[in-house]
Order: structure tokens, then C-alpha cells, then sequence
């Protein structure tokens, strides 16, 4: 007993016609019904009831017709299993990061992830979350890991983690000996924020600062060491996630309390895109190690 007999068999008792089961199957007729023929020699019964162009199955025939289409289902079923292993042995997955994201936690967690997956082929882009976003709906990218939110249609976003938000003062500012601030005490000083600290647009404020309230920025800049040194000279003060504080850098970081005092971080991926098993791996890798190893 051969498959394609199987599939033969099949699509003549749905298609009630040899004729039309050969065309849909892309066989000659007489082909078609040469392995029908074989196969009921092989089976030692008539499955079809054939009356000139009348085509209907015989009782043997209802009753092989379901145990063919479950082997038939069985065997797609083992074919898309094998392909998926495959496709995760040769497979390539692209993510994307954020700059504010990518020095801390991901080298270390995505080591892991190609160590237990060696033959994966990972590919990382950095860029802000604005050129991030492009590039997903571009599939230049698989998936990324930035802050939210995000002002982008035909996206999803699964949030992996909360990272608290601090306040940096050089050592000589009014507020360094303080255990917390509020956005509203810093509505008279000059801000030096990171680009994507919240936001896809390059502008933090409207998700940083609630009301009415309109802080002064002189600089933004993707680059923590940038801002730090900036701070550190007295040019004024920033906030930033806490991944990258390091207490030796020559600066007070100040917890901030209220609404606005973490930013969220998530993955975020181009709605309806096919998911290869190795998108899916790594998606549900990250979903499910990255809030205990991101500190």
C-alpha cells in the first residue's frame, strides 16, 4: 500500500469522479485509476460502486475511507513536525534591541539561549525603538525588545518585565541627599535624557511627566556615559532605568516615587506574521527567563 494511493482514494470518493480526482491530484485518469485498482487488489475489496460516470463508495469502502484520511492526517502531522525540527537545526531568527536594553542583561541571557540552542542562527540589530519599529513592519526584523509604549499600529506587544526609574544628581545638587524624588521636584531643572527611555518618538516627556508640567530639556543622547558625565559636571540632571546605574560612576541615583516611577519592557512583534519554530523558541525563551535574569 503506497500514500499517494491513499490520497488517490481520497479524492475520488470526495470528488465522486476519477475525472476530477485526477485533475485535482495533477495525474492523468488512467493513471489515477490504475492505483485504485491496485489498491483494492491489495485491500482484496471494491471501494467504488462504478456505474458509467457515477462514482459512489461501497460499504468496504465507508468504512476504509476515515482510517485512510486519519493515516493521510497522521502523516502531514509527522511531515510538518520534521520540517519544523529541521527548520530549527538551519533555522535564523533576527531581534532587534534597544540601545538602552542592550549593554546589561542580553549578552549574558542570549548566550544561553544559543548554547542551548547551537545551530540556531541568531542575528541582533541595535537602533532606536522608532527605527526598531520600521524594521518590523519592513521583516527586517523577527522580533525586538524595547520600552513601552509604543505609538505603532499592526503591532503586538507582550510585556517581559518593570524596571524601576531613577533620578541622577551630581554630588553637589540640592537633592542628593534625598531617599526619593517626585517628578514634580524637578520641574525647574535643565533634563539630559536618554532618547528611548520610554518612548518610540524621541521625546521622553510625555510619558515621563504627568500634567501640566514642562521640564526643561537641553539634551538627549542614546548614550548613558554621555548623560553620566554630563550630570557629573553639573549640567543638570537626568533619569534613567536602573540596569546601567552603577553607584562608582561620581553621581547620586535617586529612586523615583509615583506614577511614572518604572518604565515597562516588552517584546514586541509585527501582528499576523508567520512564526517560524525558531521565532517561537526564542520569543518563549525570552518570555520566560528574562524577568529573573534581568538584574
Amino acid at each position: 500500500m503506497e500514500i499517494h494511493q491513499l490520497r488517490y482514494f481520497r479524492a475520488v470518493a470526495e470528488c465522486r469522479s476519477f475525472t476530477r480526482a485526477a485533475k485535482r491530484e495533477h495525474v492523468s485518469q488512467p493513471s489515477m485509476s490504475h492505483q485504485v485498482m491496485k489498491l483494492e487488489e491489495e485491500l482484496g475489496a471494491k471501494l467504488f460502486n462504478r456505474k458509467g460516470v457515477e462514482i459512489s463508495l461501497t460499504n468496504f469502502g465507508e468504512a476504509f475511507l476515515p482510517k485512510a484520511i486519519a493515516i493521510l492526517h497522521q502523516l502531514q502531522e509527522a511531515e510538518r513536525e520534521i520540517r519544523e525540527l529541521v527548520e530549527v537545526e538551519s533555522g535564523r531568527v533576527t531581534l532587534g534591541l534597544s540601545p538602552t536594553l542592550s549593554p546589561y542583561f542580553l549578552p549574558r541571557l542570549l548566550a544561553s539561549f544559543l548554547k542551548q540552542h547551537p545551530l540556531i542562527e541568531l542575528q541582533l540589530k541595535e537602533e532606536c525603538v522608532t527605527t526598531l519599529l520600521d524594521w518590523l513592519r519592513a521583516e527586517t526584523v523577527d522580533l525586538a525588545i524595547m520600552p513601552l509604549p509604543i505609538a505603532a499600529e499592526g503591532m503586538s506587544a507582550t510585556e517581559l518585565m518593570e524596571e524601576r526609574l531613577f533620578a541622577i544628581v551630581n554630588k553637589d545638587h540640592p537633592l542628593q541627599e534625598s531617599d526619593h524624588v517626585t517628578l514634580n521636584q524637578l520641574s525647574d531643572t535643565s533634563l539630559l535624557l536618554l532618547t528611548d527611555i520610554h518612548c518610540s518618538d524621541g521625546d521622553a516627556l510625555p510619558a515621563l511627566v504627568p500634567g501640566t508640567m514642562q521640564p526643561r530639556v537641553i539634551f538627549e543622547s542614546g548614550c548613558f556615559l554621555t548623560i553620566l558625565n554630563m550630570v557629573k559636571a553639573g549640567l543638570g540632571i537626568s533619569i534613567m532605568p536602573e540596569m546601567p546605574i552603577n553607584e562608582d560612576a561620581g553621581c547620586k541615583f535617586i529612586p523615583l516615587e509615583g506614577e511614572s516611577a518604572s518604565r515597562t519592557i516588552a517584546l514586541v512583534e509585527l501582528q499576523g506574521r508567520y512564526q517560524t519554530r525558531a521565532h517561537r523558541l526564542l520569543a518563549g525563551f525570552l518570555h520566560s527567563h528574562l524577568p529573573e535574569n534581568a538584574t
